[in-house]
Formats: C-alpha cells, sequence, structure tokens
C-alpha cells in the first residue's frame, strides 16, 4: 500500500481559486480591482508589522545590553562560601595586562515601588 501524496504548497487547486478571485472578468472588473488593493494592502501591514517589530527588539536589545546591563567578559564567583577578600580579588584581575576594569557586582533580589506600581527582579546591583 502507498503512501498518500500530499499536496505542494501552491498546488493547481489553490492557483486556480486565487486566479478566480484576483482576475477580471468583463462585467466584475471593480470587484478585481478591490481584491488587488485588499491583497496589496495586507501584504504592506504585514511587512511594515514584521519591520517595526525587527527595529524595536534590536532597539530593545541594545539599550538594555548597553546601556543598563553589565556585560563583563569574565565573571568571578566561589563555589562553596561567599567570596569576602573580593577586594584583594579586582585588585589582582585589575592588573592582568589587558584588564580595563574589574567591578565588584552584588546579584540579590530587588523591589521597586512606586504610588502606581511595584515590580521586583532578580538581577545583579553595581
Amino acid at each position: 500500500m502507498s503512501e498518500p501524496t500530499a499536496t505542494r504548497p501552491f498546488a493547481r487547486f489553490e492557483w486556480m481559486l486565487s486566479m478566480r478571485y484576483l482576475r477580471s472578468q468583463r462585467r466584475e472588473g471593480f470587484i478585481s480591482f478591490i481584491a488587488a488593493i485588499s491583497f496589496l494592502s495586507l501584504t504592506i501591514g504585514v511587512a511594515a508589522l514584521i519591520i517595526v517589530m525587527a527595529v524595536m527588539n534590536g532597539f530593545r536589545k541594545e539599550l538594555l545590553d548597553k546601556i543598563l546591563g553589565l556585560n563583563g567578559h569574565l565573571l568571578i564567583q566561589p563555589l562553596d562560601s561567599p567570596l569576602t577578600d573580593w577586594e584583594m580579588v579586582a585588585g589582582r584581575v585589575a592588573m592582568v595586562p589587558g584588564v580595563e576594569l574589574a567591578a565588584p557586582v552584588v546579584e540579590g533580589q530587588a523591589l521597586a515601588s512606586s504610588p502606581f506600581n511595584a515590580n521586583g527582579h532578580a538581577r545583579g546591583l553595581r
């Protein structure tokens, strides 16, 4: 028994159905014009939405990475106990050739509240 074959995208039936409504006939020329304008406006609207979402997503990432975020190339953490000698570790790391900045970071949860909203995050604090 052979496997059923699926129709490929844009098979003959889809082309026939789309051309039936997009092609103008003598008495229905205005309906075809409306269909073409609708198709074109839908295409432009979807393209604009995709472009705006891509730009805003890239802008948000850049904003968070460059302005708000701390993007270090190296993160030093202790394994079993708290890092109590962080000044000495930061000093030793700062003396390595090529290191521009060694900054300690405290990670923890924070709650910011105002009369209008309250929001909590678990991010690194500088």
